[in-house]
């Protein structure tokens, strides 16, 4: 048995060891809110229900636990597992993750009911608020229990710049959170002056030394990468270069971790996921730069922040301020070692060189795997075949030939 607060942590612990966005977590918390009320019910029907923790004893059909699942349907088949609340969360969220459902094109609550498939399903969007204020009077304090999230933040100076300049309405709710370089040796406070609405760009962000300066209001778009303005949040480093290298980029180590601070903390608010988009690039939502933008939305031709970013460092504050667990690679982060030459080589930075070759490796061998979206989808100079299979129509043709001169 339990309270309604501690049922809540559980549904929010299991959705943070998916990496479910906040979007999510508010949609499970809704659909415990409506089934139950948070409220832990056994069932008279199941009576294997009855010899595990309960709160209360129910008969809605053969429904169980916090989310009112059935055990014909759900989990092992006993109900005994849909009695744990950490359990019953498992389950839901593996449902909906099959889902998109940090979409907008439809209400929170209809994913919900794409999960839950009940009679009554505007419920849920009537208690999305609810569940979005214990959401949010939980996280905080749940993280610092954990051990896995500070409390506090990055140390910053943040500064007001908004003049009502460089920003247009937005079309579309942000699914993109970028970074920029400046291409020159501003502060964050001049760059912030320069992007007034003047001169035809502005950020949302400008980052320099610890100070944070706020230009563009992000419920508006900034003029920062074309037709991907209506859709995305802008950061820029001031006093950056797309050319410097990774120890260049490591003298502002503070602002990186400021900058995935201020990632973490608007893709919240946004519902975007917090995943880190880096080279080689995908077309996803979450949070990358503005390369992306060019490279995998054909849109312009920049490449900031270039090849030199140490993307796995702002990707470890990123988990560190996210509350995500660490994997298998993250772990590798940092740890470098000596080559043949005698040279420092970090390890992350190893395997993406490592993982790129190969990938052009396997392209050259099978095509391109964005070539018909196929894993190994052949070449049209070759009829549709892979080198391999060109190769084996070349030695079956010349074994013809040869017994044709045989004869």
């Amino acid at each position: 048995m339990g309270t309604k607060d501690e049922y809540a942590s559980v549904i929010i612990s299991e959705g943070l060891k998916r990496l479910v966005t906040r979007r999510g977590i508010v949609q499970a918390l809704a659909c415990a809110l409506v089934e139950t009320n948070l409220v832990n019910y056994a069932n008279s029907k199941v009576p294997a229900s009855m010899t595990v923790p309960y709160d209360k004893i129910g008969n809605d059909g053969r429904s169980c636990g916090l989310f009112q699942q059935q055990p014909q349907w759900w989990g092992d088949g006993t109900g005994i597992d849909l009695m744990n609340p950490a359990t019953a969360a498992g389950l839901f969220y593996d449902a909906l993750l099959k889902l998109d459902y940090n979409s907008t094109s439809h209400s929170p609550g209809w994913y919900v009911q794409q999960v839950q498939r009940s009679a009554f399903p505007d419920r849920y969007d009537q208690r999305m608020k609810e569940a979005e204020t214990i959401y949010d009077r939980l996280i905080g304090g749940f993280h610092a229990a954990a051990g896995k999230v500070p409390m506090d933040k990055p140390q910053f100076t943040e500064l007001d710049y908004m003049t009502g300049g460089g920003r247009s309405n937005r079309s579309r709710p942000p699914i993109n959170f970028l970074l920029h370089t400046e291409e020159g040796n501003s502060s964050a406070e001049n760059l912030a002056r320069y992007c007034d609405g003047s001169h035809d760009v502005s950020y949302h962000y400008t980052v320099r030394d610890g100070i944070v300066c706020d230009v563009v209001d992000t419920d508006y778009a900034s003029w920062s990468v074309l037709d991907a303005n209506a859709y995305t949040i802008n950061l820029c480093f001031a006093g950056s270069r797309s050319s410097w290298s990774r120890d260049e980029w490591l003298k502002r180590e503070r602002d990186i971790e400021i900058a995935a601070y201020l990632a973490v903390q608007d893709c919240r608010k946004y519902n975007i996921p917090t995943e880190v988009i880096k080279p080689p690039y995908r077309k996803a939502n979450g949070i990358s730069d503005h390369r992306y933008v060019t490279d995998c939305l054909g849109i312009g031709n920049h490449t900031d922040v270039g090849p030199g970013f140490p993307w796995d460092v702002f990707e470890k504050y990123v988990l560190k301020w996210s509350g995500a667990p660490a994997s298998e690679e993250d772990e590798l982060m940092g740890i470098s070692f000596k080559n043949d030459a005698g040279h420092t080589v970090d390890v992350a930075t190893a395997l993406y060189f490592i993982d790129k070759h190969v990938g052009l490796i396997l392209d050259q061998l099978g095509g391109p795997e964005t070539r018909n979206g196929a894993d190994f989808p052949g070449w049209d100079v070759l009829g549709g075949d892979t080198v391999v299979e060109a190769i084996g129509k070349l030695r079956a043709d010349v074994d013809e030939l040869k017994k044709a001169l045989v004869k």
